[in-house]
């Protein structure tokens, strides 16, 4: 999820505890700087970017969404921020500032969990990514409800109680249809598989850009991966596959062998395997697809066609040896 609408996140959690303080006679300084500390630990997680600066690509997308979007890590990170606020301006109830903070740290790993990417809530433990795939990672009408709410209240203090609430109760709204949606989504791609005789594992339904009811089917087998973009509701019988078929030269299977594809592979939810021939060099190519966008939503708002992000090219001599790894198009080994 993109960083304004985890603002408004911590925002909207800040306001609602405010509303709910058994104590309302607190000074309007100390709530300010609470309201403050939740926005920024509401953002915190994401200090996981800075791996970016430290390594290279690979290192950046084995730590982001890591240690720090952990919920066995959230008590201790917390301790961070209410520590710095607790000395730096002189606030006294570390409890309350430790909670605070740990209360919009997990705001912020709850609302990445909802989006497809993939959050490792058991790290260190586990490096598996969990994704619920409700929400897009960027959805300008729940950042638009988060945005309304927060700018109405500020301009109507009298009522500002009742629109925090209702604000909160559309927010638990739209996110109903989201999984309700996301349930028919996934259960129309299981029995239009099923209609054609095809038995993948896994199987996804990922939302669209722009739309709660334009989603995306991947299914995965051993030789290929199948692909679809429709919108609900649809007829099983409507919806048609595109097949990616994986490559299994020998090439491929070097590739494979490496330290760096075996963790593209376990990082990739819907691998597809690409070999072909480019002058003397032999391209070896991994795209996850759960990353690529309905065309037809990309041209309806004018946006260009984007290549899928995530891919990772094996480039090889023609003696069969590795000249270089690449990730997004930056080496990562040679």
């Amino acid at each position: 999820m993109d960083n304004l609408t985890h603002s408004l996140t911590g925002a909207l959690a800040a306001k609602i505890i405010d509303h709910s303080r058994s104590s309302p006679e607190a000074s309007a300084n100390l709530r300010r700087k609470i309201f403050w500390l939740m926005v920024l630990c509401a953002n915190l997680p994401d200090i996981d970017v800075i791996a970016g600066f430290l390594g290279d690509r690979m290192f950046s997308m084995q730590h982001h969404r890591g240690l720090t979007h952990s919920l066995l890590f959230a008590p201790v990170f917390a301790a961070l921020p209410a520590t710095a606020f607790h000395f730096i301006f002189k606030l006294k109830n570390f409890k309350a500032l430790w909670l605070c903070s740990l209360i919009g740290i997990l705001v912020h790993i709850c609302f990445d969990v909802i989006t497809p990417f993939g959050t490792q809530i058991l790290a260190p433990l586990s490096t598996t990514r969990y994704a619920l795939d409700w929400m897009f990672i960027v959805d300008p009408f729940f950042t638009g409800i988060l945005a309304l709410t927060m700018f109405l209240q500020r301009i109507a203090t009298n009522r500002s109680r009742f629109i925090i609430f209702a604000g909160s109760a559309l927010v638990v709204a739209y996110l109903a249809a989201e999984i309700i949606n996301h349930h028919l989504a996934y259960r129309q791609v299981q029995r239009a598989l099923q209609q054609q005789g095809i038995e993948p594992a896994p199987i996804s339904a990922l939302p669209q850009p722009l739309s709660i009811f334009r989603w995306k089917g991947l299914a995965q087998t051993d030789e290929r991966v199948l692909q679809t973009f429709f919108s609900i509701p649809a007829r099983e019988d409507t919806l048609t596959f595109e097949n990616y078929e994986n490559a299994h030269d020998d090439f491929v299977g070097k590739a494979l062998r490496t330290e760096e594809a075996q963790w593209y592979m376990r990082f990739a939810r819907h691998p597809w395997i690409q070999s072909s021939q480019r002058g003397t060099f032999q391209i070896v190519e991994f795209r996850d697809l759960q990353f690529t966008i309905d065309k037809a939503i990309l041209r309806a708002v004018g946006f260009p066609e984007r290549s899928t992000p995530f891919v990772m090219r094996f480039t090889f001599l023609p003696d069969g040896s590795v000249r270089e790894i690449a990730l997004d198009g930056r080496a990562i080994a040679h």
